[in-house]
């Protein structure tokens, strides 16, 4: 038996204004249009009052769109210190990270939970090494291994979720076109996406900072912007890959203050902040937005998903 032939398509959708006509499909959003519905910086030191109510927008170009600034949550070392400030309006919530001291042989016990979350900060002008990624893995289970067990046979524990500072982007040391095929960039990759397997593990987007000394072999290249903007790429673009853009977090300032970082690390360098803190957000706005991303998924970047973990109002 011979086959059917299948019914003939309508003509209708051949016509001049038909769906099958090249260019009728819809365009999706340019990047320059998604923003986030609000923001909420998740990682700020204040060390002066500001001339705005909105830092992050300081060096915001003209005419660029300003979404509401719900909240900032202020990073306090000193656990005794003052409370957050408020500065001009927006409500703020401190936090009190745990340092993570690359040199010791075994990770730190960790304390300062604010609502369920832990802070961790790692304190590198270098990539990490192999050790160093050790002994985050290692803190991380440690810190795991603390939340309540589970009351019932069977019942699911609730774990807290853990919020780390400093490697997202890491120290930048490379110009893209030696990045891409440096071993120490695919090592990054690959402990990132390991470390991704930790389903509560969250990682602060941060303004970066270059390791001079070894960035300078191939010149000033992070004053250029277009090659800055490809190398954070190279590194924002695995982590949403890894992390999902639900797990990656805002912050305007880097984990920590530079000349606070230089003494921390156990190799001190010169260090120098390409991305202005108030020019931060455009940054990385833009950068997620190239890659395609919504503005759902934006907004939980830039503030949905620091409202998530701190149980932010």
């Amino acid at each position: 038996m011979p086959p059917r032939r299948p019914p003939p398509l309508p003509k209708s959708l051949f016509a001049a204004q038909g769906p099958l006509v090249p260019g009728s499909a819809p365009l999706p959003p340019s990047p320059a249009s998604v923003h986030p519905s609000f923001i909420i910086d998740s990682h700020s030191f204040v060390t002066s009052v500001e001339p705005t109510p909105d830092p992050i927008f300081t060096n915001l170009p003209e005419g660029y769109p300003r979404p509401p600034v719900r909240s900032a949550v202020q990073v306090k070392m000193d656990v005794s210190a003052q409370p957050a400030e408020a500065v001009l309006g927006v409500k703020p919530f401190t936090i009190h990270p745990t340092i993570l001291n690359l040199t010791l042989a075994s990770p730190p016990s960790v304390t300062n939970i604010a609502k369920g979350a832990v802070d961790i900060i790692i304190p590198c002008t270098f990539p990490l090494t192999d050790k160093e990624w050790d002994l985050l893995d290692e803190a991380v289970d440690a810190i795991d291994g603390c939340w309540a067990k589970p009351i019932a046979e069977g019942e699911e524990i609730k774990r807290g979720k853990i919020v780390i500072s400093g490697i997202l982007p890491p120290p930048l040391t490379l110009p893209s076109s030696p990045l891409i095929n440096a071993e120490g960039y695919e090592h990054h990759v690959a402990r990132l996406s390991q470390l991704s397997l930790h389903s509560n593990v969250f990682l602060k987007a941060l303004p970066p900072v270059v390791d001079v000394v070894q960035a300078k072999e191939h010149g000033t290249w992070w004053n250029d912007r277009e090659e800055l903007d490809r190398v954070l790429r190279m590194y924002i673009s695995p982590a949403i890959e890894s992390f999902g853009t639900h797990r990656i977090v805002f912050g305007s300032t880097p984990a920590l203050p530079l000349p606070d970082l230089e003494k921390v690390t156990p190799i001190p360098g010169t260090l120098e902040q390409p991305i202005a803190n108030g020019e931060w957000y455009t940054i990385l706005r833009k950068c997620v937005t190239d890659l395609g991303e919504g503005v759902d998924e934006v907004t939980g970047v830039m503030g949905g998903n620091a409202k998530m973990i701190y149980e932010l109002d």
